[in-house]
């Protein structure tokens, strides 16, 4: 037997998918353990190999992948439990992590407040030494400067150590020898270097790269390094994969290196997921909705292509590092809702996570949540939570929502638990519009897929919001991340700074950068296992109008050596891109070339789905039971169908208002809409 695994673990729950050698996809689910995460896994990979009948031994070694997102290093920021880290740079520019780039988010904002720093000033301590512009030496390293602060880190217990120098990326050697230092001084330290981890212009985000590399590296190497053991031990014979930002996989020993690269581990899988099932059903323009538990992820693919950042934000820290465009608010199933000072009702972004949990888990939650509202409002079945795997208190989540909002507002139980379910939809269609209508595209025209535990619940009403007239519910949407993992290819992003206009680039220095930084990227890529015939390259130049500020990535000819009229075809590329984005574009203006970025790519097998043939059904063969639910476009609950989603069909319609239930989610038809199931058990919902 060979199966692919996938475990994508969560704020609130840890999600397995296991695809069979037919194509068949199982979905398992359990709660995640915040303080062991791994604990989680093995839960739900337990619970996976029982299914099969198997032993855990033999349920491992049946595995030809074996996948997995983890929130470690996004929990680690987060929290700010990192480790204890120092920062050695060029001396005089300790304070580059503060000034940042002077930029505020919200310049009308008097009191907006920074996240602070994660290395204390002064365990920032700065080394003699100088590079020019040009990567020349212009002062030695002093070798002493180093060994005086690798003292002071000791004394202090400095845990991990980042390592960033001026003009680094031109020339590392003060950094290797800097990093070689460091290892003799303090062996049990976590040393990192941005020479290694990002190297490319710009100071201010080479700096915070490289510290929340370090800051969150320790943990991660304890997590996965003993979990990979574990595995091992247990019968994983295949490598072990870990997902990372840019959507691509690496080996545990890559991840731990850059550590800063898995911190979207997991909602970056779930875009790929959705470019899979976007070509399985022939749609090109989607937007993903993922809720799971505590937080609420959307990404856009256009034209069956995914958007990347090459930096962004994580907790309110530079990570110059690709990753998946993905915006994320916190709107999930363990939302919180709380009155503010002046009595209004607000949800998120608060989270009750996995424990204490939201009021109806029973298990120590005291605040109302989005669950406990959708299971007063009707939505979740009392009976039925998790499969019936997990009991749910109603009567409490009665009383602590009564107590804590409906008398406080006075109204109704059922009309404050409506009143969360609209704000936390109007959240999310709040977020949905920051990557379509503020990307420049009408959400109008494209299609919902909704994954996540809880999002099926709320995503005909953000569709509503947005104005876009069809979902696609797929068959694993409540672990669809961990489905998403199965889908994707081993990826490497190197990159490396070249300063060139257009016209007047020197192409022969040019393609000497190119063939360099092509020859490292394809040996990292052999080295992580992949066969070279399994292997390509993909180029991207990170390109600006001259005297601009900031810079757009286009994508530039692969597998050819660059010749003049390709700079044409690049300028061409550069000049569209731009008006995409900003609406404008000034073709008699030079462009000027400021990193070159090279992604390697380990072509993995693709999961080849099972269809099912159309059937005709008697569709109360599927019916349940009906239970009153209330909709806001009606004043009271109403009678509502209840169906088995294991039961119904492909071929089969469903009219809305309706109700298909399965062991992990729910799916909610809302009272404007249609459903039908597809070949491969999607829930299509489309508007009357």
């Amino acid at each position: 037997m060979k199966l692919r695994i996938g475990v994508d673990i969560g704020g609130t729950f840890t999600d397995c998918v296991v695809i069979n050698e037919q194509g068949i996809i199982h979905t398992f689910k359990e709660l995640s353990t915040p303080s062991d995460q791994s604990i989680g896994l093995y839960n739900v990979i337990k619970k996976a190999a029982e299914f099969f009948d198997l032993s855990l031994h033999d349920f491992l070694g049946c595995a030809e992948i074996f996948a997995h997102g983890t929130t470690v290093a996004t929990n680690t920021l987060l929290t700010r439990t990192g480790a204890k880290t120092g920062l050695i740079l060029t001396k005089g520019f300790r304070d580059t992590l503060d000034m940042r780039r002077a930029h505020k988010n919200n310049i009308w904002d008097l009191h907006l407040e920074f996240a602070p720093t994660l290395v204390d000033r002064y365990l920032r301590l700065g080394v003699t030494e100088r590079l020019d512009y040009k990567g020349d030496i212009v002062t030695p390293l002093n070798e002493e400067d180093v060994r005086k602060i690798c003292k002071k880190f000791q004394k202090e217990e400095v845990e991990a150590v980042a390592i960033c120098t001026l003009f680094s990326f031109l020339n590392n050697v003060h950094e290797d020898r800097i990093m070689e230092i460091v290892k003799e001084e303090m062996p049990e330290a976590f040393v990192s270097k941005s020479s290694e981890v990002l190297p490319q212009i710009r100071e201010y985000e080479r700096s915070s790269t490289i510290v929340a590399n370090v800051y969150v590296g320790p943990k991660l190497t304890v997590y996965l390094s003993n979990l990979e053991h574990k595995l091992k031990q247990d019968g994983l014979e295949k490598a072990f994969y870990v997902t990372a930002s840019n959507g691509g996989m690496m080996t545990c020993d890559t991840a731990i290196k850059h550590a800063s690269a898995t911190l979207l581990s997991g909602p970056a899988a779930g875009s790929i997921g959705a470019i899979f099932f976007s070509k399985l059903l022939g749609e090109e323009d989607i937007i993903l909705m993922d809720m799971g538990g505590t937080s609420f992820d959307v990404s856009l693919i256009n034209k069956g292509e995914i958007t990347l950042s090459t930096e962004g934000e994580v907790a309110g820290y530079r990570i110059a590092k690709p990753m998946i465009d993905i915006h994320t608010v916190g709107a999930g199933g363990g939302s919180v809702a709380w009155l503010d000072a002046g009595g209004m009702l607000r949800v998120g972004p608060e989270s009750a996570y996995s424990d204490p949990g939201p009021i109806c888990y029973d298990i120590g939650g005291e605040k109302p949540a989005v669950t406990d509202a959708n299971l007063l409002l009707g939505y979740l079945n009392k009976d039925y939570f998790l499969g019936g795997e997990m009991q749910v208190n109603y009567q409490k989540a009665y009383d602590g929502t009564k107590t804590i909002i409906a008398d406080s507002m006075n109204m109704s139980v059922e009309d404050a638990c409506l009143g969360i379910f609209q704000i936390v939809n109007q959240n999310m269609a709040d977020a949905t519009k920051v990557v379509s209508v503020q990307r420049g595209h009408d959400p109008r025209e494209f299609t919902m897929v909704s994954a996540g535990g809880a999002c099926s619940i709320h995503a005909c009403k953000i569709a509503e919001e947005i104005g876009s007239q069809k979902i696609i519910v797929p068959k694993a949407a409540s672990v669809f991340c961990a489905l998403g993992m199965l889908e994707s290819d081993i990826k490497l992003d190197n990159v490396r700074s070249f300063n060139g206009n257009i016209p007047g680039l020197d192409i022969e220095i040019f393609n000497a950068k190119i063939t360099r930084t092509e020859e490292e990227a394809m040996g990292e890529l052999l080295e992580e296992g992949v066969e070279k015939k399994r292997s390509s390259l993909l180029r991207y130049l990170d390109v600006r109008y001259v005297g601009q500020h900031h810079e757009v990535t286009v994508a530039i000819p692969n597998n050819c050596v660059i010749k003049k009229e390709h700079l044409k075809i690049i300028a061409e590329t550069f000049h569209r891109a731009h008006e995409k984005l900003y609406t404008y574009s000034t073709p008699e203006t030079p462009i000027e070339i400021i990193n070159l970025r090279i992604t390697a790519v380990g072509h993995v097998d693709k999961t080849g789905l099972y269809e099912k043939p159309i059937e005709k059904m008697d569709l109360s063969s599927a019916l349940k039971n009906k239970r009153k639910i209330r909709f806001e476009e009606y004043e009271k609950a109403i009678d509502t169908p209840v169906y088995d989603r294991d039961k119904i069909k492909p071929g089969t319609k469903i009219e809305g208002p309706a109700v298909i239930e399965e062991r992990i989610t729910t799916i909610i038809v809302h009272p404007k809409w249609n459903a039908y199931v597809d070949g491969y058990e999607n829930v299509i919902m489309e508007v009357k």
